[in-house]
């Protein structure tokens, strides 16, 4: 079985997808919905709508010793992954393994001292999914998820092999999903064209496509110059021209799109700032990088949240 913690747009999309695909799964949320709806409504690309009568809770199932373990998939925005985990804890086995997928990095070293020995896999998608409201999903947009394990120092975790096998029911549920090796590099390229996308399509109230224009294009180049020198002291490897050629495709290729920072700006939310620009502005002092930039959204989005 799979768990999903988070029932927003992406968890409800991974629990509709391993549903048709005959998975088991169950989806954790918060205590709004209250008895917890057993039904997921689901709109797939093509238009068509499906029902299917789900297991949900407010918290996660148990599993005895001699059940197959379940692994959890955990699909809440990153300021409040740990806390949602936290949340649950007394209801995770040490050796249960773990699945972020979520925009921005940096909560699988929080997670990671927090469940020192929970083995962690780090995940990012392009696909893209609408909440009309609870557990009511379109699919809109259509993209490859990697996976990867997080590397840590503990000789307890199992080996990327073994690991690798938790994806699976995932594989099976969605075209495009792949186990990567190098997933630093996959959660890197999504962190960078995040903090080119994110701010500036949230400060502005624009769509993606609209960042096409002159007056974005002249910032977005020489942001993604901030962010690929912070790659580069991270021996993150990227070439520029590679790296600016695919924030531009990005742009265009979901330039109806609205970037969910754009969404909890507009919706008076808390956003993922802090692990997307916040975080590489964090890697760039380590390293006495200068990021004018990348400062200057990360402050205008601090204080669009504090209104």
């Amino acid at each position: 079985m799979i768990q999903i913690i988070g029932a927003g747009a992406i968890g409800c999309l991974w629990l509709a997808k391993l549903h048709q695909s005959g998975y088991p799964c169950h989806i954790v949320s918060r205590a709004s919905v209250t008895p917890p709806k057993q039904q997921l409504d689901f709109t797939d690309l093509q238009g068509q709508q499906y029902q299917f009568n789900i297991s949900h809770s407010h918290q996660l199932l148990t599993t005895s010793i001699a059940e197959q373990q379940s692994t959890l998939l955990v699909c809440v925005k990153a300021p409040q992954v740990l806390a949602a985990l936290r949340d649950q804890q007394s209801h995770i086995n040490t050796d249960q393994v773990i699945i972020l997928m979520h925009n921005g990095y940096g909560c699988a070293e929080e997670v990671q001292q927090h469940f020192p020995n929970n083995p962690i896999i780090c995940a990012t998608t392009a696909n893209a999914s609408l909440l009309n409201k609870t557990l009511n999903i379109t699919h809109t947009g259509l993209g490859p998820s990697y996976f990867g394990a997080y590397q840590t120092d503990n000789k307890n975790h199992p080996s990327s092999i073994n690991l690798s096998t938790h994806i699976a029911p995932l594989q099976k549920a969605m075209p495009d999903v792949s186990w990567s090796e190098s997933i630093l590099n996959k959660c890197w390229l999504k962190l960078i064209i995040n903090a080119a996308i994110n701010p500036l399509t949230a400060i502005n109230q624009v769509t993606n496509g609209q960042l096409q224009a002159p007056q974005y294009e002249a910032l977005i180049q020489p942001l993604v110059l901030e962010a690929f020198s912070i790659a580069e002291a991270e021996r993150i490897n990227f070439e520029l021209t590679d790296l600016q050629q695919t924030v531009a495709n990005v742009i265009s290729a979901t330039a109806e799109n609205y970037s969910s920072m754009n969404r909890d700006i507009f919706y008076g939310r808390k956003t993922e700032i802090e692990y997307i620009n916040g975080y590489l502005i964090k890697k760039a002092q380590q390293h006495n990088i200068a990021t004018p930039i990348l400062n200057d959204l990360y402050q205008q989005i601090k204080v669009l949240e504090s209104r």
